[in-house]
């Protein structure tokens, strides 16, 4: 009987350890199963446009816009989608650009820095061209109870 407790206790013991490998390994590789990604899949400029204009029109739904809003909305919507999507095509330009550069046989990291600096600096313009969208329709478009919802959901997304 001791004998038969004992590969009972073993048992348990090596499942155990088992089952903690297993987990250990999924969460190390992410939910999805995408060996070496982590939890983070690629995304494609598809993917991020549909996402985006997926998640403004949740939030839009909240302030009941009339026709003519509506219409407004849309041609916003469709500025920041081509927005989004020249930003990824440059994206995707940069990356190999910069691919190349790091792959000569000398390969000048000076050249590198400052193709990377550019990049940078080019960023407040992307992002402040889809603010100024948003604000105009913000200020343009919307009437004060709808405003007062933006403003409403802006502090709960903040929290």
């Amino acid at each position: 009987m001791k004998k038969r407790k004992k590969y009972i206790v073993i048992g348990i013991v090596v499942l155990s350890v088992a089952i903690l490998a297993g987990l250990g390994l999924s969460a190390a590789c992410g939910p999805h199963g995408h060996w070496h990604k982590g939890y983070h899949s690629r995304f494609h400029s598809e993917e991020v446009t549909d996402f985006i204009s997926w998640k403004m029109d949740r939030h839009v739904k909240a302030l009941n816009l009339d026709d003519s809003q509506r219409r407004e909305y849309e041609k916003m919507k469709e500025q920041i989608r081509l927005s989004i999507t020249e930003a990824m095509e440059r994206r995707k330009e940069f990356h190999r650009i910069m691919y190349e550069e790091i792959n000569k046989e000398n390969a000048d990291l000076n050249a590198v820095a400052n193709l990377a600096r550019d990049r940078l600096q080019n960023m407040p313009d992307i992002i402040g061209k889809n603010l100024d969208l948003f604000m105009d329709f913000y200020n343009r478009v919307l009437n004060s109870e709808q405003r007062a919802e933006v403003i409403r959901i802006i502090r709960e997304r903040i929290g």
